[in-house]
């Protein structure tokens, strides 16, 4: 049973004042709790797309409907109960002279008690990793910092839909791997524009490629960030974890070396986990052990890599 379409785009055009058409007949729909990264070259109009979920723009033309509730302007208070847009600036979200305030602003907004709103600026801050920030002002914190908060101003009134403007820009590896595990635990709808295709790749069970104004590309994750030609037409390169695995591919196979270090390398290449899927599934891309191979997706149980441990082991022992 398919879950119910929570955003529906319908032919979306739009131009700004000058005359500059942004968006030429955007058209895309997207389910209820899934998670859909958003890529495309610069200007392609992605950022001006995130703007219309929530009617910070306006369509020209064309339709968007949230949950079944048209984005006009005298629906924007409904629909932004529903959407919640991380722009990739904070400081176009923060406002308040203490990160508290900040972040208890959205749910103060919904008419909450004290102690609820006091527990969800606790929870959202330390998702985000900022507990214990609440009396510091906000404009003193680091850019990552700011970044984490306005993600946190978001999480606080708990919208249906989230929607991020390059959210692990300028963020360090811990925290952006905090970011990355939570976006793949929690069930709502997600859509990630970024140029971070690692994270699009990680995190994503579908893709969107917007290219000058429209939808260029709209299939599963794998198949489009896999996809180098698609991606270098349109200016854009595999994920580095890919670019990766495809260099390590060609040195074992075209390079000189001991086997020791031929071992390390064809033992990453023969078992490398990818985590994605709605529901954050495992599974172990498997290659066949002459490496030269297609993959086979199935699930793996520990006995597999214990077998190819002992037997590496057995081979650099030179038994």
């Amino acid at each position: 049973m398919s879950k119910r379409i929570i955003i529906d785009v319908d032919n979306v055009c739009f131009s700004y004042p000058d005359g500059h058409e942004v968006l030429k007949g955007l058209s895309c729909r997207i389910e209820e709790g899934e998670k859909v990264a958003l890529i495309g070259p610069n200007g392609a109009g992605k950022s001006t797309f995130m703007s219309h979920l929530n009617g910070v723009q306006l369509p020209v033309s064309g339709r968007i409907a949230v949950d079944g509730i048209e984005v006009r302007k005298d629906t924007l208070k409904q629909i932004r109960r529903k959407v919640g847009i991380v722009f990739q600036d904070p400081d176009d979200q923060l406002f308040c002279p203490t990160v508290f305030d900040d972040v208890a602003f959205g749910p103060l907004n919904l008419g909450l008690p004290p102690e609820e709103i006091e527990a969800r600026v606790r929870e959202a801050l330390a998702v985000v990793g900022l507990q214990g920030f609440e009396a510091r002002s906000s404009f003193h914190l680091s850019f990552g910092e700011r970044k984490r908060l306005a993600l946190a101003t978001v999480l606080s009134y708990q919208p249906e839909i989230l929607v991020f403007d390059e959210p692990s820009t300028n963020m360090d590896p811990l925290n952006r791997r905090n970011l990355i595990s939570w976006l793949k635990e929690t069930d709502r709808t997600v859509l990630l524009c970024t140029h971070d295709l690692d994270i699009a790749l990680e995190v994503c069970d579908r893709c969107l490629l917007l290219v000058d104004g429209k939808i260029a590309a709209d299939g599963p994750a794998g198949d489009i960030l896999y996809n180098r030609k698609l991606l270098e037409s349109n200016k854009l390169e595999l994920p580095l974890a890919l670019m990766t695995h495809e260099l390590l591919h060609n040195i074992l196979h075209h390079q000189d070396m001991e086997e020791g270090e031929r071992l390390i390398i064809g033992r990453f290449l023969h078992a490398h986990r990818h985590a994605h899927g709605p529901d954050s599934d495992h599974h172990v891309h498997v290659h066949t052990h002459d490496l030269d191979h297609a993959h086979l997706h199935e699930e793996v149980d520990d006995a597999h890599f214990k077998e190819i441990r002992d037997k590496e082991q057995r081979e650099l022992k030179g038994e």
